[in-house]
């Protein structure tokens, strides 16, 4: 029998589904991405074919902390004489697979790759998706590329001009996205909107009657006067209507009743449940997707990310058989519920799955809490289940009633008439286990009050006499546009066919992370920074951030996806208009040429330049930085920018003892004085070790690390003196990486005396352990603003040895003292006491 190796892309989903298959599978979990485009600005090739014509060519490399991963996974596919490739079944999903295949092929030689795909997690689909492989969709792994190609491209050369541009806190966090601008541009645009309106008050005018022997009262509102649209805007003018109305009769002048059918909503896709969760649970998408992520990898519900509102006939069969069975054959309609998937803003929906539904209607939402199902999921999981059966189910039948009432009496100045409604449900149909408000939806600018809908209304004929209880004049303000929840923002960048809904999750939550826009009150309010950024991009590329050509480009990468485009040819039209427009911005900010050739002539002085230099990848040639600014000037293909002529004039202030009147002269050119450059370690340095420091844990505890952190952030580089420091803890600390030699040697040159490790000291393992045995501590102490706590003083120290297998000579001596302390409670204190060094005294741990 031969091995088969089936790869996923979560542990979760490698467990449940290694259930399903046989012992002739080893199921494997590759955990999302093993591949990713570099950090570096280099990770893309652009080579021009011809006139606005180019071929890109995306270099990829293991993603940090991924290399065990990858390791485990070629040991398997050597073992394995078929690998099947079974991520998940969209774009996404397309290309891990073929990143996987990539890595992996080397090691496989000539043994078949399956690709294999399923919309639920059930034992039937995956059975039969493993007996109809397929080969990889290179079209559709050709549209993730060309996606990740541009967000690139948009990012890494628009988010450096915002860096130079935007004066703000933090600056260089500022960033820029081909979908993630757009969404912060409807934000902005939205508070524009709301700052420039003016609210208006009006007077909503109204009657509380009563039949003669009911108990009961209700709110008729005037929908008449004089046969036009009541529209009383001053108090005056009320007060008016109300003395006219005074002491009038009410009589009942005619009662229509209209029948209507409700229709289901169809099945959630990504967008819809995003839009769902948020407005019914208070769930933001990210976290609706996430507990959707885990609801599929458990087998509840079919594939989370989807577009589609298709229903497979398999899942229509049993919600029939449930709703007849459960509810009545009434409940079901005649015809089966068929629902079609729009084209949002123009773009035909892509990846056409099934719906968002549960794998087994059986699962009721009682049955998943008997079973067990975190409670958060449940919430989720009933939502999805509802709508899911009620979708299938039959319309609910109502009747609205409405009643005209008008007032007499002699001399009245006005024909009023007030109206107010009432739905009655005949057939609840798909209500019966989804309900809804039947409330008609107000328009922008009312208020939910501002209908003539009653939720009791007594039963009335024309001629009926009703008594006025009241005269009603409630003063109201016209309303203006909302900010944004994260629902409706979700449904306008649907409609707007920006984007996909896979990605509205990570965009919102970008928003809020880079501190464009804030949650209040379950609003998205745009930010300072967001403004700045948002005006900043709107005013120096309107184009490319703009609604319009955003879903433009959505079509496109479709066009790519069905193969009726190639994606250098799609790129290619997008990198020809987004190069004209950088160089725009570039020569708009160029400073003249005469500043330049100012500084040139200084430069002309020196004789003596400073010897070359090396720093990490980069080398620093004074010399060669002037002649190169030179030439770019003298060939006049590219503008040359502020930030040059700034390092040029500092330059000169470095080697002033060699121009004669430098500052004067520079002053006379109008170029002032300025600080002379500041030598700063590499920046992909300082952002390599900083990574580190995130894969080794713990560096937010060092406040000298965490205060660099924040200075690189705030975009202030690190003098050399800050980067061997921040180097030397890197490498001291890398001893549990994988990879800890290459990045050790990586950093060593800028480490003087390398990262030589303390002799190991074999008493430290065992008077760790010996600590082990202790249960009750001492309680915390505070000395000043010293905080002294022996539980977490030993903690750390354990920390540190599992990272750097050592400790300070200090700190050695300092654990020795709290192993005493607490002697009473090691069994083999006294036998050891002599052989580690141990005192028998009570004295305090170092300080």
């Amino acid at each position: 029998m031969s091995k088969k190796l089936l790869i996923v892309e979560s542990p979760a989903k490698a467990k449940t589904i290694g259930k399903y298959l046989g012992g002739e599978f080893s199921v494997k979990s590759s955990v999302g991405h093993i591949r990713d485009l570099p950090r570096e600005s280099g990770a893309i090739k652009i080579a021009e074919k011809g006139p606005d014509s180019w071929v890109f060519t995306p270099t990829y490399e293991i993603s940090d902390g991924k290399e065990k991963v990858v390791s485990e996974l070629r040991a398997a596919t050597r073992a394995a004489d078929e690998i099947y490739l079974a991520s998940d079944p969209d774009r996404e999903g397309e290309a891990i697979a073929w990143h996987l295949k990539e890595v992996l092929g080397p090691v496989a030689g000539k043994k078949p790759f399956k690709r294999v795909t399923y919309n639920e997690i059930t034992k039937a689909a995956v059975l039969k998706a493993v007996s109809e492989p397929r080969d990889i969709d290179m079209p559709l792994v050709d549209a993730q590329q060309a996606r990740r190609i541009l967000d690139r491209l948009v990012g890494y050369r628009v988010s450096p001009l915002l860096w130079k541009n935007i004066n703000c806190v933090n600056n260089r966090t500022l960033s820029a996205g081909r979908v993630q601008s757009v969404a912060l541009r409807l934000l902005v645009e939205r508070q524009r909107e709301i700052d420039a309106f003016t609210p208006e008050t009006y007077y909503l005018m109204g009657v509380e009657a009563k039949k003669d022997g009911d108990s009961k009262s209700f709110v008729a509102r005037l929908a008449k006067i004089d046969g036009g649209k009541p529209d009383v805007r001053s108090k005056e003018d009320a007060n008016t209507m109300i003395l006219d109305l005074s002491d009038s009769a009410l009589v009942v002048e005619g009662v229509k009743e209209q029948g209507k059918a409700r229709h289901a909503l169809p099945p959630f896709t990504t967008s819809t449940l995003q839009q769902a969760a948020s407005s019914v649970l208070g769930m933001s998408p990210g976290k609706t997707m996430k507990l959707a992520q885990s609801l599929y990898e458990a087998g509840r519900i079919t594939y989370m990310r989807s577009d589609s509102v298709h229903v497979s006939d398999q899942a229509r069969d049993a919600a029939r058989e449930f709703v007849e069975r459960v509810c009545g054959p009434e409940f079901y309609p005649a015809k089966p519920n068929v629902f079609s998937t729009k084209a949002k803003g123009g773009v035909a929906a892509q990846e056409a799955h099934e719906a968002i539904r549960p794998t087994d209607v059986e699962l009721t939402p009682k049955r998943a809490s008997e079973s067990g199902m975190d409670s958060q999921e449940l919430k989720l999981y009933d939502l999805v289940w509802r709508r899911f059966v009620a979708s299938q189910m039959a319309d609910a039948k109502t009747t609205v009633t409405t009643v005209s009432i008008g007032a007499r009496k002699p001399a009245i100045a006005h024909k009023y008439v007030f109206t107010a409604s009432a739905t009655r449900i005949d057939f609840e149909g798909f209500l019966k286990v989804m309900k809804l408000s039947l409330k008609a939806k107000t328009k922008e600018g009312e208020d939910d009050d501002d209908t003539d809908e009653v939720a009791y209304l007594p039963e009335l004929a024309k001629g009926d006499q009703l008594k006025a209880l009241r005269w009603i004049s409630d003063e109201k303000q016209t309303k203006g546009p909302s900010h944004y929840s994260e629902a409706s923002l979700i449904k306008a960048l649907e409609e707007n066919g920006v984007g996909r809904p896979s990605t509205y999750a990570a965009t919102i939550e970008t928003l809020k992370t880079r501190e464009y826009a804030k949650n209040d009150k379950r609003k998205l309010v745009p930010l300072e920074r967001g403004i700045l950024v948002c005006d900043w991009l709107v005013k120096k590329m309107d184009a490319l951030f703009s609604v319009g050509y955003t879903a433009k480009m959505e079509a496109e990468l479709d066009g790519v996806e069905e193969n009726k485009v190639s994606m250098d040819s799609m790129l290619s039209g997008f990198y020809a208009k987004f190069l004209r427009d950088i160089a725009a911005i570039v020569e708009e900010e160029s400073p003249p040429m005469e500043k330049f050739d100012a500084v040139f002539e200084l430069l002309g002085d020196v004789k003596e330049w400073k010897p070359t230099k090396k720093v990490g990848r980069r080398i620093y040639d004074d010399k060669a930085f002037v002649e190169s600014v030179k030439t770019q000037a003298a060939e006049g293909k590219r503008p040359l920018s502020q930030r040059q002529l700034q390092f040029l004039v500092r330059m000169a202030l470095m080697y002033a003892d060699q121009i004669p009147d430098c500052e004067a002269r520079l002053k006379a050119s109008g170029l002032g004085a300025a600080k002379p450059v500041v030598e700063r370690a590499d920046p992909e340095l300082v952002s390599y070790c900083f990574n580190q420091l995130d894969r080794i844990g713990g560096a937010d505890r060092n406040p000298f690390l965490k205060s660099l952190r924040e200075q690189f952030d705030r975009g202030k580089g690190l003098s050399p003196k800050q980067f061997q420091i921040l180097a030397r803890s890197v490498g001291e600390n890398a001893g549990e990486l994988d990879d800890c030699e290459a990045v050790r040697a990586k950093l060593s040159e800028f480490v003087p005396g390398g990262f030589e490790e303390a002799p190991a000291d074999p008493s430290i393992p065992v008077l760790l352990k010996m600590m082990e045995s202790v249960k009750e501590w001492r309680p915390a102490t505070k000395r000043g603003k010293r905080v002294y706590d022996d539980q977490e003083f030993v903690k750390s120290l354990k920390d540190q040895y599992a990272r750097r297998h050592s400790l300070s000579p200090r700190q050695l001596v300092a654990l020795k003292r709290v192993v005493t302390l607490y002697r009473q409670q090691i069994p083999d204190f006294a036998e050891r006491a002599k052989e580690l060094g141990l005192k028998n005294s009570d004295d305090a741990p170092a300080e």
